[in-house]
């Protein structure tokens, strides 16, 4: 069975609660869009929230935006103005809407930087919507592929993560779906073992009291038996006793040295010793200057060490391919670009001429946007574009190719 789901309005939309994978998938998906029908050579009157239908799958129908009046808010100021439909002016109400679609509310005649009312998105995603909108047709970007692309690589990141597997329950087996039986009874072959550990603990028994009772004998045995007498001398017939000499008193402990030294009076001194002279203070001697050695040896704080600057370099290009003559605006996008770091248009193949570089604008450390005024006598060919600072050092090049 197929089951129909209907179309939604852009406008409906945006009404009901969606998560930031989705936003980011419709901006996808109306980027893409949008590219498709730039491909075919067609453009659209009038984009607006209520003339752009949602699908299945976040798909985007831009067909109702072919007919209709230009809208404030959405339409670009040339439009406004009077101006035809352009590429370069769906592309500005295209970046209305993206805008609208991550905030979650209109951007109006005078958007405000995405990065500072969304500073949850990756900056580099919001300039390049806010590329969308510049007042400049010539600023904007000739397609929305790189739009396209940042939008999806951030749906992985913002995606949540992915809840672990569960384990998957077995069926029982055939052993565990058996019923419990009650323990068995001891059988009459334990008999023996019962009878041998009574036996071993009668054993242990009288032992522990036959030791307890020799315990208790043995002081009453000492007790009884008299202590041995002090062996006495006895005299010889005809030899008279010698008295035993009674023990001499000890000796009293003299006094310790240290205490009679530190008892006895000081000696007086002697009458031709000559009294010392009384400590007079020595008079303070006036500063002096310290001498050049000593100021060389005291080291000077060291200076404090200067910020470390990021090396330019150059990623992507866009768009590759452009034709002459006339006006054309490229991308460079990298990590650490500059504001004082200048556009140079290299040689690869044949030498640029008719090859000028109208003005240029810093975006941020990774978008600059430079605009190229090719003149009809431009040598159709492969050249290499870079940027370059004031000391003539340049970045890696990337290459662009004019056709005719």
């Amino acid at each position: 069975m197929v089951f129909f789901v209907p179309q939604m309005r852009l406008d409906a939309w945006l009404k009901q609660p969606h998560t930031p994978v989705e936003r980011l998938r419709l901006v996808e998906r109306l980027a893409q869009a949008l590219n498709s029908l730039h491909d075919r050579g067609e453009t659209l009157a009038s984009i607006a929230p209520e003339r752009v239908e949602v699908g299945a799958e976040l798909k985007v129908d831009l067909a109702p935006s072919a007919r209709g009046r230009p809208e404030p808010g959405y339409a670009a100021p040339e439009r406004l103005e009077g101006g035809p439909p352009t590429t370069a002016s769906d592309i500005y109400s295209v970046g209305a809407l993206c805008w609208e679609i991550l905030v979650g509310r209109p951007c109006g005649e005078a958007p405000k930087p995405l990065a500072d009312v969304a500073p949850e998105l990756p900056r580099e995603l919001a300039n390049s919507v806010m590329g969308c909108l510049e007042r400049g047709a010539e600023w904007r970007p000739k397609d929305l592929t790189y739009l396209a692309q940042l939008a999806a690589a951030q749906q992985k990141v913002a995606a949540p993560p992915e809840p672990a597997p569960k384990a998957a329950r077995t069926a029982p087996s055939a052993r565990s779906r058996q019923p419990i039986s009650a323990p068995r009874r001891a059988s009459r072959s334990m008999l023996p073992l019962f009878v041998a550990a009574v036996l071993l603990i009668a054993a242990a028994a009288s032992s522990y009291f036959w030791l307890r009772r020799q315990e208790v004998a043995a002081p009453t045995a000492s007790a009884a038996t008299p202590p041995p007498a002090a062996a006495v001398a006895t005299p010889e017939p005809g030899v008279a006793a010698t008295p035993t000499p009674e023990p001499e008193p000890l000796a009293p402990t003299p006094t310790p040295i240290a205490v009679a030294v530190s008892a006895a009076p000081t000696p007086a001194p002697s009458a031709t010793a000559e009294p010392e002279p009384l400590a007079t203070p020595a008079p303070t001697p006036p500063p002096t200057a310290t001498p050049a050695a000593a100021v060389a040896e005291t080291p000077l704080p060291r200076a404090a060490p200067a910020a470390l600057v990021e090396p330019a370099l150059l990623s992507t290009l866009s768009p590759l391919s452009v034709r002459r003559p006339g006006r054309v605006l490229l991308d460079l996008r990298g990590t650490g670009l500059r504001s004082d770091l200048r556009v140079s248009i290299l040689a690869l193949k044949e030498v640029p001429r008719g090859i000028t570089v109208v003005r240029q604008k810093w975006t941020s450390a990774n978008l600059v946007s430079v605009l190229l005024e090719l003149d009809a006598n431009v040598t159709p060919a492969a050249y290499g574009i870079a940027l370059e600072d004031a000391s003539g050092n340049r970045t890696n090049p990337l290459s662009l190719t004019i056709t005719k």
